[in-house]
């Protein structure tokens, strides 16, 4: 004897409840909110120059799009660095101006020292078991420094860490994106503090006449220096 009516539509109302569940295992995806700000450290010696800063498109667009717990996590970090960076180097450079390409630039640009270009070399993020637990975030950027030749003379990278205790609610995106944020200002703040340190930037400003030996006192530099 074939199934009855009622059993096919047992039948179905399992498999619909079953199609339900497994949609509810999907998981969600979570767009990350970020602030991407950041404060200037003290002592702080600007260099008397201009340069050029290069956002390639794949920079600007650049999202981590990361699976946790079965939910996606989409941080748009390239748009939160545009706006971290856009704050950062002014305070680092007397003057720091967006160019359309890497150089040589085109006929009628501003004067430049250099250009910098940055990138987002790796970024990961861990959630808790509970939400109350850490939430924690690591991103690592590269900049490298052209000629207006358009020959890149240095490139280092700089890693920011960061890390947010959750709290019990329903802004499930809020504490990793609080995390990638202190990740980020961390990695600003060490781009600011280093930057005269990395080898090749020193030979540098010391040729373009940067070198905050050749325009700062001696009793001023020694001051920073701890003297």
């Amino acid at each position: 004897m074939g199934p009855t009516r009622n059993s096919w539509a047992i039948g179905m109302t399992g498999s619909l409840t079953l199609s339900a569940a497994f949609a509810l295992l999907s998981g969600c995806t979570h767009a990350v909110p970020l602030k991407a700000t950041v404060d200037s450290p003290a002592s702080v010696v600007q260099v008397p120059r201009a340069v050029g800063i290069y956002y390639s498109p794949e920079f600007r667009a650049y999202e981590h799009v990361g699976s946790k717990w079965g939910d996606k996590w989409v941080f748009p970090l390239g748009q939160a660095s545009v706006t971290l960076l856009d704050r950062v180097f002014p305070i680092i450079f007397e003057s720091a101006l967006s160019v359309p390409n890497l150089p040589p630039l085109e006929a009628g640009e501003p004067e430049l020292a250099a250009v910098i270009e940055p990138g987002i070399e790796e970024f990961n993020f861990r959630l808790p078991f509970f939400k109350t637990g850490t939430f924690t975030a690591e991103i690592t950027y590269r900049f490298t420094l052209y000629s207006l030749n358009g020959d890149p003379f240095a490139s280092w990278t700089v890693r920011g860490e960061g890390a947010k205790p959750g709290k019990i609610g329903f802004e499930i995106a809020r504490w990793p994106g609080e995390a990638a944020d202190l990740a980020m200002q961390d990695a600003a703040t060490k781009f600011i503090t280093g930057f005269q340190k990395v080898p090749e930037v020193r030979v540098w400003l010391r040729n373009v006449g940067g070198d905050r030996a050749s325009w700062i006192p001696g009793w001023l530099q020694a001051v920073f220096e701890g003297r």
